[in-house]
């Protein structure tokens, strides 16, 4: 249903055509058109205005490649300069009575989605019978406004169709348009500040890919020359009025400076919804070189690449069988479900997979039955479909990540159901790129099936395909995953002790890799060489020697000798020969350490 915005503006704009404008409902011939004349010199202006970009207009219309909807662009007076359709209408000057140099003026053409559009500032749908004029209820027009580089109305990008009382149709195009808008502008500010340092900013919001970033202009001094639209709304409460002309830390509490020493990376502040807002800076390209030296005053969190497949299949054969089996999977764009106990890669398997193509995450364990988490799961879903429509996103569609799947209430199990009925009649239409829905659980889902958690018709539609990943337990080189982890966080090679080696396959790693990760970095904090041994991994010992003592003779790894002398050795080369150090990691005095490093003649390397 319209939300109380859409049905005041569109109360106001009737009261506006009936009192103001003097129009009459019934009219035979409502719309006006202009000669062909007139409609050039508006081509050329929004074509210069929008930087010439049309290919990216014809991009857009081939969301429009059944002839059952056309593709408008309009100037920012409402007069359609644009209109394109796919396939074999690719060309027309009219569709369905729409026709080039029409003009939607509210004035003239009364409630219609292109005014509402330019009106609003944000992307308007206005259907069947919400349209002032009786002629045009047959009809559903969705309209997003184009802004130049400096915020300056240009036009607007909209979508007609025939109106099917669809209101998730609507909310999709809406969506759909006002991305394509949005990235219209960032090329065009991008074009306009190439001399700036340009600061992109987003909500971080977790499962809302679109609308979800803007691009921020800051000068030498750090006052902010030009923002997009988008963040204002990002920002909120943070900057009241216009960016323009502010001192960039006066909005953010953080200097520009921070981000241009150390361009491209990652910094994280809180907002006051609680959630986190993420910023970075591109330099300008005529910018000199900083000095590598150059850091910011506090270290900002690195973006994490993902994981390859290569390095999640170290030293097992049977993981990488299955990481070869949900390759073909994901590549076949297919539903297909990942299982595999806490820890054991499940959502590092889709980030190797997705690589630089969108994923957005539902957690299902933090779903409710309250029609809030049903719309939002529909949000979601709807965004994947969008993204794959994209031109960007042509190649690669996007992935929607249904974690803890198993736990996902009725309600949802229902409207999933629904969803992906929809996919499927899509993929078989081939109406374009359909997006991946991929689903993880903890535990077989075939259990929740059997205890009547989950829905049987459901578990046929996402699990159709089925990859296990097997437990760090079970695979057969552990300490080869080590070592590459270890390598991966320290930045720098390390390696593995004999002894350390030993202690890895001998402990049942109850949080799989997770628990060998955080054991790692727990290590990497105190160990101050290259090389790990038992002493730096001594809090997992503990539970590696519960782990053999429990374990089964033919289980058992082979017991390596780790003599006095040999474990004092490691706990000095650990702490760097700080003897007092040493002595606290093995639990003895400084006496007694340094009796027995004359006791086994142990010398400090030069």
């Amino acid at each position: 249903m319209p939300d109380a915005f859409t049905r005041e503006q569109i109360a106001a704009s009737w009261d506006r055509c009936e009192r103001q404008h003097r129009l009459t409902r019934d009219a035979a011939r409502p719309i006006l058109r202009l000669q062909a004349s007139e409609i050039a010199p508006r081509l050329e202006q929004i074509t210069e205005r929008t930087g010439g970009r049309q290919g990216f207009f014809r991009q857009l219309a081939s969301f429009a490649g059944d002839g059952k909807r056309c593709l408008v662009v309009t100037d920012a007076d409402g007069v359609l300069v644009r209109l394109e359709m796919a396939g074999p209408w690719r060309g027309a000057e009219d569709w369905n009575g729409i026709a080039l140099g029409s003009c939607w003026d509210e004035r003239v053409a009364g409630t219609n989605g292109v005014a509402m559009a330019l009106r609003a500032g944000r992307a308007f749908t206005v259907g069947g019978a919400d349209h002032f004029y009786a002629r045009l209820k047959p009809f559903a027009c969705t309209g997003a406004p184009i802004f130049d580089a400096e915020g300056a109305l240009v036009g607007a990008v909209n979508l007609v169709t025939f109106e099917n009382g669809n209101a998730a149709e609507h909310y999709c195009a809406r969506q759909f348009l006002d991305t394509a808008a949005e990235r219209i502008q960032h090329q065009l500010f991008e074009q306009h500040f190439a001399d700036s340092m340009i600061i992109s900013v987003s909500s971080g919001a977790e499962g809302q890919a679109l609308s979800g970033g803007g691009l921020i202009a800051v000068d030498e001094a750090g006052i902010i020359l030009g923002a997009t639209s988008a963040v204002q709304r990002i920002v909120g409460d943070r900057a009241p009025g216009k960016l323009k002309g502010q001192a960039f830390q006066a909005v953010f509490d953080m200097d520009s400076d921070v981000l241009a020493k150390v361009p491209e990376r990652v910094l994280s502040i809180p907002t006051t919804t609680g959630r986190a807002m993420t910023l970075s800076a591109v330099l300008p390209k005529t910018a000199a070189p900083l000095p590598r030296t150059a850091r910011p005053a506090s270290p900002p969190r690195r973006r994490r690449l993902p994981p390859s497949l290569l390095e999640l299949a170290t030293g097992c054969k049977l993981m990488a069988a299955r990481c070869a089996e949900a390759k073909m999977l994901f590549r076949a764009a297919m539903p297909f479900l990942v299982e595999g106990e806490t820890g054991t890669g499940k959502s590092a398997l889709i980030a190797a997979l997705a690589g630089t193509s969108p994923v957005l995450k539902v957690d299902c364990a933090t779903m409710g039955g309250t029609a809030a988490d049903i719309d939002a799961l529909r949000s979601v879903l709807s965004q994947a479909r969008i993204l794959s429509l994209m031109p960007e996103a042509a190649q690669e569609a996007a992935t929607v990540l249904l974690d803890n799947i198993a736990e996902m209430p009725s309600e949802a199990q229902a409207e999933l159901r629904r969803q992906l009925d929809e996919v499927e009649a899509d993929r078989q239409g081939e109406d374009g790129e359909q997006p991946r829905i991929v689903g993880l659980s903890r535990q077989p889902l075939l259990d929740a099936v059997a205890e009547g958690r989950f829905r049987d018709d459901l578990y046929y539609l996402i699990a159709g395909a089925r990859v296990a990943l097997p437990p760090l337990r079970e695979r057969a080189h552990p300490e080869m995953l080590a070592q590459v982890l270890a390598t991966k966080i320290a930045g720098r090679r390390v390696d593995l002790s004999d002894e350390a080696a030993a202690m890895v396959r001998a402990h049942s790693f109850p949080g799989n890799v997770r628990e060998l990760r955080a054991a790692l970095s727990r290590a990497l904090i105190t160990a101050s060489g290259d090389r790990l041994t038992p002493v730096d991994l001594r809090p997992t010992s503990i539970a590696a020697g519960a782990a053999i003592a429990a374990a089964p003779p033919a289980a058992r790894a082979p017991r390596l000798v780790y003599d006095e002398a040999t474990q004092i050795r490691d706990a000095l080369t650990s702490s760097g020969w700080n003897v007092s150090e040493a002595a606290r990691r093995l639990g003895m005095s400084r006496a007694t350490i340094n009796r027995k490093i004359k006791r086994h003649r142990l010398i400090r390397p030069s």
